[in-house]
């Protein structure tokens, strides 16, 4: 039987992906499921260079602010990776995370926007499987195996239910099989009251919507407290459905995305990432916009620069699933634009990860 090889670790701080920062030693370690100050020993899964990564196996000195997790999977998963603690530590971890991410802009105050419920609320989960392992569920933590979670707490209350259907009496396995491969995924998406289940179709087949609607409405609900004037033109690029810009007052609107479909009066289907994107978006305007809104992928808009140069918008509306990418973007702007507000919105609570909304005002 194969000798876990363990090794010491103390906690200095967490990293924006909520892991533990250990500096014991030549390589510094990062540990899941860690907080500050705590002590223990963890098992080195893989090594990169300078740093390593590391399962939990014992803490032998706990924080202080250290919880029983209310989830009987979150120590194998990594799903979630906040749950070991209070909801108000977490978001103050965050907060501290994206202020770190936005220190060279001194002075910068985040407004935190926490939410209403910490588990039971996504309307959407995918599920690994693997019939040669004969498992359904998501990846262990440090791993590709696929542990089950069939009392998995994040999702609302019809998509836990039909998990547990698909775990009960293996029934998820016959659906499998049906797709002829023998490993994949499964995503189930409530919407309309119904719970659809999509095997190995790309991510949000069933059309794309936030994961946490009550935050998306708190979102969309705050967004014209911050634009007062009606007079608005608005391209509103990554836009899908129009999401964020239909909440706003405004004299014209034009919304770019991928997935919208062409034929809609003032949508247009556009690859925003292809390298002539900017003057296929331009040429197809009847109007010089004077806002501009980006609800990028992760990936972010490397060419943030050039679509500002194109359009000279007065006010820039910037929501963000990766503050690294958005920080980024930010930077290329020089000192074009003035970052007036930075907004922490928790779309996903009990995760490291959150949506960042930040508003820039053209500098005269």
């Amino acid at each position: 039987m194969h000798k876990k090889s363990l090794i010491p670790f103390k906690i200095e701080t967490l990293d924006p992906m909520g892991q533990g920062v250990s500096k014991i030693g030549e390589q510094i370690t990062f540990i899941a499921k860690t907080l500050p100050g705590e002590e223990g020993d963890a098992e080195v899964a893989r090594k990169r260079k300078q740093v390593q990564f590391a399962n939990l196996i014992k803490v032998t000195q706990p924080s202080s602010i250290r919880e029983k997790s209310p989830c009987p999977h979150f120590w194998q998963c990594s799903g979630c990776h906040y749950l070991h603690t209070s909801y108000e530590n977490e978001l103050n971890f965050k907060k501290e995370s994206l202020g770190k991410i936005f220190r060279d802009w001194p002075g910068q105050l985040i407004d935190l926007h926490p939410a209403p419920r910490r588990v039971d609320y996504r309307n959407r989960v995918q599920l690994h499987y693997d019939l040669n392992a004969n498992k359904l569920g998501f990846h262990k933590s440090q791993s590709t195996k696929i542990i089950e979670v069939p009392s998995c707490l994040l999702p609302l209350g019809p998509i836990r239910e039909q998990i547990k259907n698909l775990y009960q009496n293996e029934s998820w396995i016959k659906l499998a099989s049906r797709t002829g491969e023998k490993e994949g995924h499964v995503e189930l998406y409530l919407k309309d009251n119904e719970v659809s289940l999509a095997w190995n179709k790309s991510y949000a087949e069933g059309g794309f919507t936030q994961v946490y609607s009550e935050m998306n409405e708190l979102m969309k609900a705050w967004i014209p407290q911050q634009f007062h004037k009606d007079s608005y033109e608005v391209l509103d690029l990554f836009g899908g459905n129009g999401n964020i810009s239909s909440s706003l007052k405004y004299k014209k609107r034009f919304v770019v995305d991928y997935y919208n479909k062409p034929t809609e009066a003032e949508f247009l289907s556009q690859d925003l990432f292809h390298e002539n994107a900017v003057a296929t978006v331009k040429s197809a305007l009847n109007f010089v916009p004077n806002l501009l809104i980006f609800d990028p992928p992760r990936s972010g808009v490397k060419n943030l620069e050039e679509w500002t140069q194109a359009f000279n918008p007065e006010t820039i509306l910037y929501v963000s699933c990766d503050p690294h990418t958005l920080a980024r973007d930010l930077k290329s702007l020089g000192n074009k634009y003035k970052l007036e507000k930075l907004n922490l919105f928790d779309f996903f609570p009990s995760t490291f990860h959150f949506e960042t909304v930040a508003i820039l005002s053209r500098a005269y």
